[in-house]
């Protein structure tokens, strides 16, 4: 472990020290203080162990003849308690008599991490917190990492919605996740506030010509470098899906309608910007196309409303309106059908509203 870590981590962690023996606390409390340990003594087994519970100290060193509670039933406590198996982790060192073999023994068949003998050698005491702290320290980042990784498995069912090329969201994805994201923009959720939703979709122009003279791997490195440029063009609220071999759908919510449009022309020149390259050196100035709609998410009669402040304050207290997404979707295909028929490398894109007529 880095040495500022560890540094770092006595001075932010807690020791208890209980005795019966005021001398040897004394003793040891004077020491700690000297090298900066946090340090709480206790003369008392019942009171130490209510510390240990309220405060949950790194490391207690605690004396085997305490007269209420000895430091082995400390010990015990701690290691054994069901009821708080954080306290496991505790790191117990246990004050013996220097001849006392037995003591070792039982108290290693307790749980006891490490021994002090009596009289205290400073030098083995310093040793011993050394060693606890570092361990301590592991078992804290063993847990955290054990945490995450419970929090990742519980997402291994979302991992099957991610396109293992490109590492978007796949078009099962976009089947179920849509549904949701559409339940919020009736007024709640991630997405409430919001008066305007886009649907773009985005198809790599000419791409069967690139696979046909350079093949799959050329063709899958393209696809990846055009995903990665756009999910980095995108909206940070953007999603993002694969739908088939070179088409994306980009789904992002807005303030206002301009704000779709600026989105589809970003995306346009994150791919014109230069030439995609791959890893045989070559370099191809591919486009897309992009077809879309940019839908207004309030009451439709709200749109014929003069814009002043008054009714834009009354236009966004209104409820939204029930979005048909299967329909952007058509909208937005018929959009990119005429993007590409008329040379692609360009969008298309409609504000639509309850008062579209096809």
């Amino acid at each position: 472990m880095d040495f500022r870590r560890l540094k770092y981590y006595r001075h932010n962690s807690l020791i208890l020290v209980t005795s019966g023996d005021r001398h040897l606390l004394s003793g040891i409390s004077e020491f700690l203080a000297s090298e900066k340990y946090n340090c709480i003594t206790e003369t008392s087994g019942e009171k130490a162990w209510e510390i240990i519970l309220q405060k949950k100290p790194v490391i207690v060193v605690a004396d085997w003849t305490i007269p209420d509670v000895s430091g082995l039933a400390l010990c015990h406590r701690v290691k054994a308690n069901l009821a708080h198996p954080e306290l496991m982790t505790t790191y117990f060192v246990l004050i013996v008599e220097a001849e006392s073999a037995k003591q070792r023994q039982i108290g290693l068949d307790t749980g006891v991490d490490e021994f002090l003998s009596k009289p205290i050698d400073v030098s083995e005491l310093k040793a011993r917190l050394r060693t606890g702290l570092r361990i301590s320290a592991l078992m804290q980042s063993l847990t955290w990492t054990n945490q995450r990784l419970l929090a990742q498995n519980d997402l291994l069912d979302t991992l099957t919605l991610s396109d293992p090329l490109t590492k978007v969201l796949n078009e099962q994805a976009f089947g179920e996740i849509i549904p949701k994201i559409m339940q919020q923009f009736k007024g709640f959720g991630n997405y409430k506030g919001y008066n305007f939703l886009s649907v773009l979709i985005i198809d790599i122009d000419r791409f069967k010509q690139v696979l046909q003279s350079y093949g799959d791997k050329v063709g899958n490195e393209s696809i990846k470098a055009i995903s990665g440029r756009l999910s980095h063009s995108c909206s940070a609220n953007s999603l993002i899906y694969r739908c088939g071999l070179d088409e994306f759908v980009c789904v992002t919510p807005h303030n206002d309608a301009q704000s779709g449009f600026q989105l589809a022309n970003d995306l346009l020149a994150s791919i014109r910007s230069h030439p995609i390259a791959v890893s045989s050196g070559l370099l191809f100035p591919l486009t897309i196309s992009i077809g879309g709609v940019v839908r207004y998410l309030g009451a439709a009669d709200a749109l014929t409303q003069p814009a002043d402040q008054d009714n834009q304050d009354a236009r966004n207290d209104v409820a939204p309106v029930e979005v048909n997404f299967d329909e952007l979707v058509r909208l937005s295909q018929a959009a990119l059908l005429q993007a590409q028929q008329s040379g692609g490398n360009r969008a298309y894109i409609e504000e639509v509203n309850d008062n579209h007529r096809d």
